[in-house]
């Protein structure tokens, strides 16, 4: 093999490695473009067509191609620190999927795709966060990504390149005193919700109190038999228990023979 031919097949293995990212243009006789590419082929300079998969003729001198990946890219976001609406110190990292959409704008308008639209999503996802407090983006995460992912894709798209979906992956607080801060007013917040939980509890229990009562208090013998089922339940419980209840039997006599009349009547 001659030395001419290891330095193409290099340079061939190079820019399918370096993706969208710095494609660098092919001179050689034949090129392959393979399924996940295209080729943005140029005469003197001049764009002339993009070439779908397949093996590839160029005219020496005359013409270039450069390839683009079509597939879907990843790209990290580092770690933002941010400073929230009200004053909360925070570091807020994400994901960015796109894919190029349009590859002779891809190459004609941006010199690096993959820098350039990480640059856009950093500086969008700073500016988004910035104008919340930091209690919104927690409650609103999915909300606030739609909305980053909405602004970023509006301006990739004039570069030809299609923004799939932007995640937040980790929102962190910086201050360990605030961590702290908002962990007692977590607490507070659901002792309050709590309290409020049962009082609404004690309120329905009063209603229903005297709704009973009152039902009790139109039947002559229903306190009694409410009094007899009362000794009964004491009486089946575990242990051994005395008692001591003043009932006036007169009274109670009378009582369940009025029930028992107004019931039979």
């Amino acid at each position: 093999m001659s030395a001419g031919m290891v330095v193409r097949n290099v340079m061939r293995v190079a820019s399918r490695t370096q993706g969208v990212t710095a494609a660098q243009p092919q001179r050689s006789f034949l090129t392959v473009v393979n399924q996940y590419e295209r080729g943005v082929t140029y005469f003197l300079g001049k764009m002339q067509s993009v070439k779908e998969p397949g093996l590839r003729l160029l005219l020496p001198i005359f013409q270039e191609m450069v390839k683009v990946d079509i597939r879907t890219q990843v790209s990290t976001i580092q770690a933002q620190h941010i400073m929230t609406k009200d004053n909360v110190a925070a570091q807020v990292s994400a994901a960015v999927y796109y894919q190029v959409e349009d590859p002779a704008k891809a190459v004609n308008t941006v010199l690096d795709i993959n820098g350039s639209v990480i640059t856009l999503a950093r500086t969008t996802l700073r500016d988004a966060l910035c104008r919340q407090d930091f209690n919104e983006i927690l409650k609103h995460r999915s909300e606030l990504a739609e909305t980053i992912h909405n602004a970023v894709g509006q301006q990739a798209y004039e570069w030809g390149v299609k923004i799939i979906r932007v995640q937040m992956d980790n929102i962190d607080l910086i201050d360990p005193d605030m961590v702290r801060a908002l962990a007692k007013e977590a607490e507070a917040l659901r002792e309050r919700k709590a309290a409020i939980i049962r009082a609404e509890g004690e309120l329905e229990s009063a209603k229903t109190l005297a709704q009973a009562s009152a039902i009790i208090s139109a039947s002559p013998g229903a306190i009694e038999l409410r009094r007899l089922q009362t000794i009964e339940k004491i009486a089946k419980e575990k242990g051994q228990h005395t008692v001591i209840v003043p009932i006036d039997l007169g009274q109670t006599t009378m009582g369940l023979n009025a029930a028992a009349v107004a019931q039979t009547s």
